[in-house]
């Protein structure tokens, strides 16, 4: 029987002592069984740390981890970071406060398997609360707004992700030589975006219509925190800036009028703000 590739998963782990457990044990109960995990904890101010330690004298011997804690240095440097510390031909993120589900590594990895001009592909995911109620089936079509029929087809998924960007965390999986080629911009707060655009724009990313992992909605993510707000709305506006010229003109016309509604609560806080 032919040996399955190593696959790595990456979890950046910041500040998620609540869920954490629950994170890695879904990585060791995934039947993939040639996987490694790789922890990068960003400079957790709670008690992550403990319980990734804790986590890993608990299961020695039973995954080949790599653990390591630096200071914070935000979400795409530690991608790339993670991605420099793992050995795998196949890479899986998945973040602190989300899991997998069963079989989501293999699906993924059967379709790049059978796809070999594809270099990463997405899949849907479920969306749960801080309790692990479920929100959503979908969090692409359920949770967010993407119509997952256009995402099945190699012809309209690059028009969909442009103009109805509706992608959760921790349903990507990549071939490692992506990275030859892409890495994740370190000045972005909200980095897939970019990620996912430089893919699409050279028919590089597929799409399976399969729940691969649980996504966790509540009150720290990244992208619900009030200060992070204006951030997040500028990051938008400079991916698609940079990413202009990847598209045809036709998607070209729909990212600036993404980059306008953008711009435009920007513009009002701007306002409100000098009028205060």
């Amino acid at each position: 029987m032919k040996q399955q590739p190593l696959i790595s998963v990456l979890v950046p782990a910041y500040n998620h002592e609540k869920f954490i457990r629950k994170t890695l044990d879904s990585i060791l109960e995934d039947d993939y069984s040639n996987k490694e995990l790789i922890i990068l904890n960003d400079g957790s101010t709670d008690n992550t740390e403990q319980e990734i330690e804790a986590w890993l004298k608990d299961n020695k011997g039973n995954i080949p981890v790599i653990y390591k804690y630096q200071k914070n240095c935000g979400i795409s440097k530690t991608r790339n970071s993670l991605i420099e510390k793992s050995n795998g031909a196949f890479l899986v993120f998945i973040s602190s406060d989300d899991y997998l589900l069963q079989e989501g590594i293999r699906k993924r990895f059967n379709y790049l398997a059978d796809n070999p001009e594809k270099l990463a592909v997405f899949s849907d995911c479920i969306v749960v609360d801080e309790n692990d109620h479920i929100i959503s089936e979908s969090g692409l079509s359920g949770y967010y707004s993407a119509n997952k029929e256009n995402l099945k087809s190699d012809k309209k998924r690059k028009k969909e992700l442009v103009t109805n960007w509706s992608v959760p965390g921790g349903t990507l999986m990549i071939k490692r030589e992506t990275y030859n080629k892409f890495q994740y911009d370190e000045s972005l707060l909200i980095e897939d975006l970019d990620f996912y655009l430089k893919l699409v724009s050279q028919n590089k990313l597929g799409f399976i219509d399969e729940k691969v992992s649980a996504y966790r909605v509540h009150g720290a993510n990244t992208c619900m925190k009030d200060e992070n707000w204006v951030k997040i709305q500028k990051d938008i506006i400079n991916t698609y800036k940079k990413n202009l010229k990847r598209f045809s003109f036709s998607l070209q016309l729909r990212m600036l009028y993404k980059m306008a509604i953008n711009y435009k609560p920007l513009l009002i806080y701007k306002l409100k703000k000098k009028v205060n």
